[in-house]
């Protein structure tokens, strides 16, 4: 194909650009430039008509009717030239309750995609422009100048069936000197994801001493690898920001600047909105760190420890403080060290495979990838809410926050008592918020203040005969489109097939648990506080009931919550309790109440706290089940979590006196320091690393062994951004605030831990565990030095000490265990 223009292109005054690749895996740019953007006004007045006709921006009304509050009304759609317009008509026109002025607050991109109900797939017919794979070069001039295999300027657009293609990925990590601005190396690694395996990854290197130079080579490599993703290792919050600030300093002009920065597909430059939040048109930034930190949530997120966890190896041993004094003496040193780096980042990236998991999270949200994975909640529930509203002429309200009315009441819980319990059956409700919904006919557009059917918190709905809602139709039908994409997966001819589906199912299942979240916040625009709890009483309503017919028949109910019941066997052994459990299953499957039999435990402990149990289950499949005690907990240090897995195997064996002769033996060992130092770190995020910063967002944050650990780090160098855990060990509890050191696990830790302080937070959990079983303080250090375990600080005293976030409760061990 030769490559052609259009000069109805060229006169438009907006062009849509849409970025991907095809399916045969080439980079391509779609334009389109046949979509106006608009507002809805309410009952608009002649004044304002007249206004708004004489306006020269305004390009077109149209009159039409629109369901609001349940009313219909007659309203005005004002089309207008330029979208970014929009909010200054919005502005103008709304009036105190936000009814008024509708859709004036949708990103005009994702109106486009509502209106023209595309997906995160299209099809487009129209005129091939050019492009690499047509020419050899960027394609053009103008609005045609891009940097793909294809310029496509398209007649049309629309939705088709979601297919895979393999990402190129970029990950890219920097090394820089402290004393002055120089970045020495930029190394990288490229390869598609998902890996088939570390083989196909292409590694290397940029420098110049001359940054100016270095700084355009690095952009002329990305714009040569043409990548889809761009990754590394806290990009968000150190490289790119140092890259950012680097090119302002080493050039004066904003043209300048512009070009070097152009790093899109488009070649305009990286933007960066608001914290780490960094935009390029036509590529996904996401951080390898940011992704692993939300997928995996690990006690520790250095690069050098998350490594080590997944892939049993690190980064290269180079000190990072000392880099412009190795850049003299070792630089190849300096040069591999950066290039692993960006390697470990890529393969965290695809370990977390969030790209597969978001792209099938956009296929059924129908929204881009980036979207998907660098949105909000309430983004993926607009498109598909007000895609359906459009669909039914119902008006859609501008994002607003509700303001005032506290929190909604969550579901029951029933609370356990403390002690072994043997043969339970575990059951769970199935989809049970989105089966409220459907059930009840629960939606904005069934609430109403009288004449509808009363949910238990007194809101009313009408009846599913009299209207049906836009909120149970859409549930039920991605309910059946999930039941669809199971019985897909099981019945899939191959392994691709298989995933796929699987993916896919997952992915709707988590939209449909998302609903819930978002009607029951504050500040989505559909938000009613009455829905929300309307639903939660539900819930509360349906598991109450099962509870009592239960106990009515003798059956002892051990524990449940919000969307599952713990009930005792009245046989015991595994196959009278799966009969049991079957049982229940289809005597309380009802309707909405769709209870699944999930599995069958024969031991199950508790010490009586709420939401705090351990089973060990032996159906449908073995399993140690651990809820509520957290022994992955990140501010709980590691030798404390083995002591809680290791007491929870010997009481669910019922040896109680193994369970406390490891107590004893671990206590003993922890008072002698025979104990690894790593064993004994503790790691909590800090939220704020600038001074200032950290005192306006915490009380008394002096007191707080996180920012003390957090600002030893930053005076000794480290690179800091907020959100990111801190590690460190306490190596004087006595001090008020406790003295704690940083740790960092790629580095030797020279001071003394404080034992007895570990040695006494090993003996307050584990005597809350063992206390139903009648294990006291005498008893469990029976032959120990207890005096001197005990010989320092109290529980309140420390409890004194330790500060917290602005209106947040101060988090201490009585608040985990």
């Amino acid at each position: 194909m030769e490559p052609e223009s259009d000069p109805s292109l060229k006169e438009a005054k907006i062009v849509i650009e849409l970025y991907g690749r095809d399916d045969k895996g080439r980079s391509i740019t779609v334009l389109y430039h046949r979509f106006r953007p608009y507002f809805y006004v309410v009952d608009l007045t002649e004044d304002e008509r007249g206004a708004l006709e004489k306006d020269p921006e305004v390009v077109e009304m149209e009159e039409v009717e629109l369901e609001v509050k349940g009313v219909k009304r007659r309203a005005t759609k004002v089309y207008l030239q330029h979208p970014f317009k929009v909010p200054q008509y919005r502005d103008r026109l709304q009036d105190g309750e936000g009814f008024r002025v509708l859709a004036a607050d949708i990103p005009y991109i994702f109106r486009f995609l509502y209106d023209l109900d595309l997906g995160s797939t299209i099809e487009a017919e129209g005129v091939v422009l050019g492009g690499k794979a047509v020419d050899g070069s960027p394609a053009g001039d103008g609005v045609a100048r891009f940097n793909t295999d294809i310029v496509l300027y398209a007649d049309s657009l629309k939705d088709t069936r979601p297919f895979e293609v393999p990402l190129k990925v970029l990950s890219f990590d920097i090394e820089n000197f402290l004393k002055r601005r120089f970045i020495a190396t930029v190394g990288w690694s490229v390869a598609e994801l998902p890996l088939g395996g570390v083989e196909g990854i292409r590694k290397g290197s940029i420098e110049d001493d001359d940054q100016r130079a270095l700084l355009k080579k690095f952009r002329d490599f990305i714009i040569e690898e043409d990548p889809d993703v761009i990754t590394g290792y806290n990009i968000d919050g150190y490289d790119l920001e140092y890259l950012y600030d680097s090119v302002k300093e080493f050039f004066t002009s904003k043209v300048e600047r512009d070009h070097v920065l152009g790093w899109s597909r488009d070649f305009s430059p990286l933007s960066k909105r608001g914290y780490r939040n960094w935009k390029l048109h036509g590529r996904v930034i996401a951080d390898a760190w940011w992704n692993m930190k939300r997928e995996l949530k690990p006690k520790v997120e250095t690069l050098n420890y998350v490594s080590q966890m997944l892939f049993g190896e690190g980064k290269e041993e180079v000190d990072p403080l000392k880099i412009e004094e190795l850049w003299e003496k070792e630089r190849e040193r300096v040069i591999s060290y950066c290039i692993k780096d960006s390697e470990l980042a890529l393969r965290i990236l695809d370990y977390t495979d969030v790209l597969r998991k978001y792209t099938d999270i956009a296929n059924v949200a129908k929204l881009p990838l980036e979207d998907a994975l660098n949105g909000t909640t309430s983004v993926l529930i607009d498109s598909i809410l007000i895609r359906e509203a459009d669909r039914r002429g119902i008006g859609v309200p501008c994002t607003r926050h509700s303001g005032g009315g506290g929190r909604i009441t969550g579901g029951y819980v029933h609370s356990i008592e403390p002690g072994l319990y043997r043969w339970v059956v575990v059951m769970d409700f199935k989809s049970m918020y989105p089966s409220i919904i459907i059930a009840h006919n629960i939606c904005f557009t069934t609430l109403v203040e009288e004449g509808g059917i009363p949910a238990p918190n007194g809101a009313q709905f009408l009846p599913p005969e009299v209207k049906r809602g836009l909120l149970p139709d859409i549930l039920s039908r991605l309910m059946k489109d999930r039941e669809e994409a199971k019985r897909r997966a099981e019945e899939a001819k191959d392994e691709e097939e298989r995933r796929y589906y699987s993916g896919l199912q997952i992915a709707i299942k988590i939209l449909m648990n998302s609903f819930y979240g978002v009607f029951a916040s504050s500040f989505y625009r559909f938000t009613d506080k009455r829905i929300g709890e309307a639903i939660t009483s539900y819930a509360r309503q349906y598991i109450k009931d099962i509870i009592s017919a239960l106990e009515s028949e003798g059956h002892q109910v051990i524990y449940s919550d919000t969307d599952s019941i713990f009930v005792k066997s009245p046989y015991e052994d595994l196959e009278g309790s799966i009969r049991f459990g079957e049982e229940l299953a289809r005597r309380f499957s009802k309707g909405a109440t769709q209870l699944e039999f999930e599995k069958v435990l024969d031991r199950l402990y508790s010490h009586g706290k709420k939401k705090r149990y351990v089973g060990r289950a032996v159906w449908p499949e073995e399993d140690i089940i651990i809820r509520g005690y957290e022994t992955r907990r990140t501010d709980t240090f590691d030798l404390l979590s083995e002591l809680q897995m290791q007491l929870f195997e010997r009481i669910l064996e019922g040896d109680t006196e193994g369970a406390v002769r490891i107590a004893r033996e671990t206590i003993e060992r922890t008072r002698r320091g025979e104990v690894p130092t790593e064993k004994l770190v503790i790691s909590r995020t800090v939220k704020a690393v600038e001074e200032s910063k950290i005192r306006s967002t915490y009380v008394n944050p002096d007191s707080m062994a996180n920012v003390q650990a957090a600002r030893k780090l930053r005076d000794r160098g480290y690179e800091l951004v907020p959100g990111m855990k801190v590690s460190w060990v306490v190596v004087n509890a006595s001090r008020t605030p406790q003295v704690v050191e940083p740790f960092v696990d790629s580095e030797s830790f020279s001071a003394k831990p404080d034992y007895d302080y570990y040695a006494e937070r090993l003996i307050s959990t584990t005597l809350r565990i063992l206390e139903p079983l009648g294990i006291g303080k005498s008893e469990l250090l029976k032959g120990t030095k207890q005096s001197r375990l005990f010989s320092f600080g109290t529980a309140e005293r420390r409890r004194g000490r330790e500060g917290g976030p602005k209106d947040s409760s101060t988090l201490t061990l009585d608040r985990f265990l």
